[in-house]
């Protein structure tokens, strides 16, 4: 056995929890592909005791916070499968044995490559309001939306932030100048001004590493998990994205503490607490 628990993914769900569990005294790697999927924002919105931390800062601090334990390490690469045994495997060949492992891999954002798009999305072409609101506040706000449940959903969310919101069903591109948005082109070439622009972008995954895994499912793909963030796979846990039906770096925290909770429990007793789908719900 190569360490109690493998962590995959360095963003902040997969500190949180090797944070956690390395002061528990686990041995602890965490595996990290270096692609958080909010390193594009200016800033962390809506996480108290973070104002205007950009992610890549907080990811800084909490590797620093790890250096610190010396039960945890942390690896540079990529997990390519992670097998029901708890064995992970690395793309540079190595294979990890553990005791417990937690997904941490986060997801992918399909948001739209429009024309003019390039240096915006994070900071002017956003698709969270409790993220990105605040600063889009009294703005000339832009929504472009992705059907009748996506409008319903965001507009009334968005009027609470600014008087002068707009609807879009199609749009051509943008325009901006260095990096600050200008205006929304249509398709017949017209541009309305606007400072913000929110849009559709669904998640995906990142599973490549685990999509074999008998695990249970929901939503969008999102891993089903216990309070614990036990899945439906013995001696495998799930935080972050992976379960969370409204993302959030907040969330991903929280996520991550219940489930080094649930490994710390488990694995402090004489054998792992295998979770079964029946005891599973899903997030709401």
């Amino acid at each position: 056995m190569d360490t109690d628990v493998v962590v995959i993914g360095g963003g902040s769900a997969g500190l949180q929890a090797a944070l956690t569990l390395g002061r528990m005294r686990f041995d602890v790697v965490v595996v990290d592909a270096g692609h958080p999927s909010n390193a594009p924002a200016h800033a962390i919105g809506g996480l108290l005791g973070a104002h205007d931390v950009a992610p890549g800062d907080l990811l800084a601090t909490g590797r620093a916070q790890l250096a610190e334990l010396p039960s945890v390490r942390l690896i540079e690469g990529e997990a390519t499968r992670v097998d029901a045994s708890h064995d992970v495997a690395l793309a540079d060949g190595t294979v990890l044995g553990a005791r417990a492992v937690v997904l941490a891999t986060g997801m992918d954002y399909g948001f739209p490559a429009l024309p003019g798009m390039d240096g915006l999305w994070g900071t002017a072409v956003v698709h969270c309001p409790f993220c990105h609101g605040w600063e889009a506040r009294d703005a000339r706000i832009g929504l472009l939306v992705a059907g009748e449940e996506h409008a319903a959903h965001l507009v009334p969310l968005l009027r609470r932030l600014s008087a002068d919101v707009e609807v879009f069903d199609a749009v051509a591109g943008l325009r901006s100048s260095a990096g600050v948005l200008e205006a929304v082109i249509l398709p017949d070439g017209s541009e309305v001004p606007r400072d913000v622009l929110f849009v559709a972008a669904p998640p995906t995954p990142r599973d490549t590493a685990f999509a074999h895994l008998a695990l249970e499912r929901t939503g969008p793909g999102l891993v089903v998990t216990d309070e614990f963030g036990r899945t439906s796979v013995a001696g495998v846990y799930a935080a972050g994205d992976l379960v969370a039906v409204a993302p959030a770096v907040v969330q991903a925290l929280a996520s991550a503490q219940r489930a080094a909770v649930g490994v710390t429990r488990d694995l402090s007793g004489a054998a792992l607490a295998p979770s079964s789908a029946d005891g599973l719900r899903p997030h709401r």
